[in-house]
């Protein structure tokens, strides 16, 4: 039952007030896990607001967990909403300042997701076998812990290794730690007692196991992945060595090596007198066919350390990881082991003991299996949808784990270094992936960049999906993925630079001449002159367009200052045929570009406009300036059509778009008056028709601006469409 009333002297907004009802009342559990809320017309109807005002209550409840949208049946309370002010009530009680109240938000510092899901753990249980430790046997907790871990706990590990991985090994080989990177420190010593001081490691591979053995004097090589694991042919021969391999889920690539290769680097290691380390990353999370056995249970020659951690199958708070040594290596541990504290709580791995003893892991990891296991096809569905069908993203790696590889393809190919060399290049990817990652932190969504991967001018991320909510992932993917095209959109290169968009059609650069020359004048108001014929950007294009394998797409060219140029594909806002037909619906939007008649990127502005047509639902914004004209759209050129005659804004106050250029051309070849005058708001009402023009929307008729309606059939308007399409 909806009880809300608006309060019209509170200063708040309408939907603001609206959103702050509902979201209480979902925290709360008045509105129950599921409940389908009224549509936006009935709620409309019921609280006395437009729909419009309705829609940006819950847009925003949606865009916090709080609400979830299903196609052709409408809003529902998301699931694990109750809960969400825990947060919000921590941070007015001052129990951590850097918790928010939203999970879709976080702040720019936090290294952890903010979106979390209550159905990936059972707490309840945990706190049962926890309250077992503390009420059953208080006593353990008054003495220090094992330095190798817990008895109780390692015993359980062994019995659990054996039943799920193939592992066999006795407590006593069980080395216990608060994370994989302090067992790759006790391992280091252990090695340098064995007198084995050179490490190889994968290609690309997990980073921080290198920087360990690197700090600690050891020599490396870094060995090739390939589709089956790491490329053992190129393993050292004749150095005693230790590999550090991930046969069963490869990170970054997910690469399984077959079982003929595990015992070819077996061979390796006993011909070579070395030492496999095996990382066991994510096995127990693979979604297709059984998990693969470890490579530690068809090891007879006691070479292989087996490594494995508990933090992605229990819950990211809980830091407790192992190893198992060979017996051989055992003495070698307990000979240092009363040098270094046991970093890892001791009530945790009693606590975790239990929870396995009681064969609660068993059942949450079934549990988590097939709840991942759907979180990962909603996400690839959510990716391949939002990803422009892989054209702009990819998602690879996606058998197992709890997280996705997500190729962005926006194939980046420098033009000319400028004055700084190559090394400006290698600082335009970063500070793109810097910008990606933050673009994805800001919605709450944890991403990493992976540079080993980089290639062909495409970019590699790792998306952990597993903490987000069944329920919300679609919207987090959609809001994710719009980000990444809204950073790429803006440009690469950080220092003031100017740039064109061109369209490929049918492998074909279109109005090049004409892009070419508007580059060459925006540059010259600089003092600047293009870095490249015109030739040479047309190879470039032809390149770039066959190492992508694209016919249809559009290219951003980039120069910044210090003549340093670039070009990448520029993610596609291409109008579906419907479109062309219905026409779009806009709205204005106070703004105006600085400089209109150079073709300069204004994040500001863009971050403003893109906000706004998002919260509209509109194709796109008409800009109005400071003296209340209308002067262009947002990334386009906006016409009017009135008693067969055109008018448009004076080419003083806009930016020179090519194709209102072939327009003008084709409207001034037929004889049509053409206009060039300022449009106010109040004028609107008086035309009969309207469109805009760019690189990709090409003519685009406008339905709506506003309230104002217009005739998407008037017969000029369809002229002009047909001339242009075969110009």
């Amino acid at each position: 039952m909806i009880s809300f009333e608006i309060e019209h002297n509170s200063g708040k907004n309408f939907y603001v007030q609206l959103y702050e009802y509902l979201k209480k009342e979902i925290s709360e559990g008045r509105i129950r896990t599921g409940e389908r809320l009224p549509s936006l017309r009935s709620m409309s109807s019921a609280v006395g607001m437009s729909v419009t005002t309705v829609k940006l209550a819950y847009e925003q409840l949606m865009a916090e967990g709080y609400l979830i949208s299903k196609p052709q049946s409408g809003y529902y309370a998301a699931q694990g909403a109750a809960v969400k002010d825990f947060h919000r009530n921590l941070k007015e009680q001052g129990a951590n300042e850097d918790i928010c109240d939203s999970n879709a938000v976080r702040k720019k510092d936090d290294a952890v997701p903010l979106m979390f899901d209550p159905e990936s753990f059972d707490f309840v249980k945990w706190k049962k076998c926890m309250s077992a430790v503390l009420n059953d046997t208080p006593e353990l907790l008054l003495s220090e812990g094992d330095r190798q871990g817990e008895p109780a706990l390692r015993k359980e590990i062994a019995g659990y290794l054996y039943n799920a991985r193939g592992v066999i090994c006795t407590q006593e080989q069980v080395v216990i730690s608060a994370g994989t990177q302090q067992l790759i420190n006790h391992l280091a010593r252990i090695l340098r007692m064995m007198d084995i001081m050179h490490v190889s490691v994968e290609d690309p591979g997990y980073m921080p196991v290198r920087s360990i053995f690197r700090d600690m004097g050891f020599s490396m090589s870094c060995i090739p992945v390939r589709e089956n694991g790491i490329f053992i042919e190129r393993l050292p021969a004749n150095i005693r060595t230790a590999a550090y391999v991930c046969p069963q889920n490869q990170f970054p690539t997910g690469a399984v090596m077959p079982i003929s290769r595990r015992h070819e680097i077996l061979e390796w290691a006993e011909a070579n007198d070395s030492i496999i380390i095996e990382d066991d990353y994510n096995s127990e999370l693979r979604y297709t066919g059984m998990p693969i056995p470890a490579l530690q249970g068809i090891d007879h020659c006691g070479r292989v350390v087996y490594l494995g951690s508990f933090t992605s199958t229990l819950f990211p708070a809980v830091r407790i990881s192992y190893m198992v040594l060979p017996e051989s290596m055992v003495k070698l541990y307990e000979s240092i082991r009363n040098n270094y504290d046991q970093t890892c709580s001791k009530t945790e791995q009693l606590t975790l003991a239990e929870f396995m003893r009681r064969g609660f892991f068993n059942t949450n990891l079934r549990r988590v299996r097939k709840l991942y296991s759907s979180k990962l096809q909603e996400a690839i569905e959510a990716i391949k949808e939002y990803g422009s069908e892989g054209s702009f993203l990819t998602a690879e790696n996606t058998q197992s784990g709890i997280n996705i590889i997500l190729r962005l393809n926006t194939h980046t190919k420098v033009i000319t270094h400028g004055k700084n060399g190559k090394t400006r290049s290698e600082e335009i990817r970063r500070e793109m992936a810097d910008r990606l990652v933050q673009t994805a932190a800001d919605t709450g969504i944890k991403v990493r960049n992976i540079d080993q991967l980089d290639r062909d001018g495409r970019m590699y991320l790792v998306f952990y999906y597993n903490q987000i909510p069944l329920g919300n992932i679609r919207t987090a993917v959609k809001a994710m993925i719009e980000g990444f095209k809204s950073a790429v959109t803006k440009g690469s290169l950080s220092l003031p630079s100017v740039y064109e968009v061109i369209r490929l059609i049918e492998g074909k650069p279109q109005f090049l001449k004409e892009h070419y020359e508007r580059l060459e004048k925006s540059l010259a108001s600089m003092g600047i002159p293009v870095p490249f014929t015109r030739d040479r950007l047309a190879d470039c294009i032809a390149d770039l367009a066959a190492e992508a394998g694209i016919d249809n797409h559009n290219i951003k060219i980039e120069v910044d200052v210090e003549g340093h140029s670039i070009m990448h594909l520029n993610p596609t806002h291409y109008p579906s045929e419907e479109l062309y037909e219905t026409g779009v619906r806009t709205d204005l939007f106070r703004g105006e570009r600085k400089n209109p008649n150079i073709k300069m990127m204004d994040h500001a502005l863009r971050d403003a406009a893109d906000k706004a047509i998002r919260t509209g639902d509109l194709y796109e914004v008409l800009l109005v300036n400071s003296y209340g004209r209308i002067t262009e759209g947002s990334r386009s050129n906006v016409f009017f059509i009135r008693d067969g005659e055109v008018y448009t804004a004076p080419s003083e106050e806009v930016l020179l778009g090519v194709t209102r250029t072939m327009i003008i051309r084709i409207v001034e070849k037929a004889g049509i008056p053409l206009h060039y005058c300022s449009v106010k708001k109040d004028d609107l009402k008086f035309f009969d028709a309207a469109f805009i023009s760019g690189t990709s929307p090409k003519v685009l008729p406008i339905y709506a601006i506003g309230e104002n309606t217009y005739d998407v059939n008037d017969p000029l308007l369809r002229y002009i469409m047909e001339q242009y399409d075969q110009l």
